[in-house]
């Protein structure tokens, strides 16, 4: 079981750290050029990668790279849900010891 908690943490930051920091240039693109559109970009670009691998490779590599892009947000995105969870409740923890 701890393996397995070691692989799942492993996949989330690997996840994070190929994601994360390209929904923060979107984001802050989006807001520094007054320009929403870059963040749709943020959201779009596995498909249109995936487009490209489809029309190289076929459609089902295309579709392979689609859900392992996707994939990937989604890992991101909950594993840093997950994260600040268990910072709070640390926080929390240490903010009754101190009582």
């Amino acid at each position: 079981m701890r393996f397995l908690k070691i692989i799942g943490h492993a996949v989330g930051v690997i996840s994070c750290l190929m994601v994360l920091p390209s929904f923060v240039i979107a984001i802050t693109s989006a807001i520094l050029s007054f320009n929403p559109l870059y963040i749709t970009y943020f959201f779009t670009s596995p498909y249109a990668r995936a487009l490209a691998v489809a029309e190289e490779s076929g459609w089902g590599s295309g579709f392979n790279i689609l859900l392992i892009n996707y994939g990937a947000y989604l890992i991101a995105f909950g594993y840093t849900f997950f994260a600040i969870v268990k910072i709070y409740s640390w926080y929390q923890i240490a903010k009754e010891a101190k009582k």
